[in-house]
């Protein structure tokens, strides 16, 4: 595997800059800027849903990025604690990790089963899931540590 040197914190802090008016002449630098900008949630699985619902869902991908592959996230979420919050996962919890890019529902589904993380994913209006919490993925360099 790659080694990027790079380690990944799931932060729930937004820096001001996201909430930043773009006027659209400055909109084009905006969107290269926030390239990297991925967003995940953590939510609780209460169990089926008891309304059924049609509807299409998106398969989880297993890349990202060069750093966020699902591979790297299932070593990282094992072995430390990637959350930046006092969390406790439970079972069945279900961490979801977004890309930034418009119109494009490219994503990375993993589920808390028996004592660790796998790579896995809740078939979309099936379950009833609680929101426990979200924020975006942080990359921070392991050498400057």
């Amino acid at each position: 595997m790659c080694e990027t040197g790079k380690e990944i914190k799931l932060c729930t802090c937004f820096p001001a800059t996201m909430d930043k008016v773009v006027h659209h002449k400055n909109s084009r630098k905006s969107k290269n800027k926030r390239r990297n900008d991925f967003t995940w949630t953590l939510e609780r699985c209460l169990g089926p849903s008891k309304y059924t619902m049609d509807g299409m869902g998106y398969l989880p991908d297993k890349t990202l990025s060069e750093d966020l592959t699902t591979e790297k996230m299932l070593i990282d979420l094992n072995s430390k604690n990637c959350f930046d919050f006092d969390y406790e996962p439970a079972e069945g919890d279900n961490l979801t990790i977004y890309t930034p890019e418009n119109n494009i529902r490219k994503h990375l589904s993993f589920i808390f089963q028996n004592e660790e993380w796998i790579d896995d994913y809740y078939l979309p209006f099936k379950y009833e899931m609680k929101k426990i919490n979200y924020g975006k993925v942080i990359f921070e360099d392991k050498n400057d540590k």
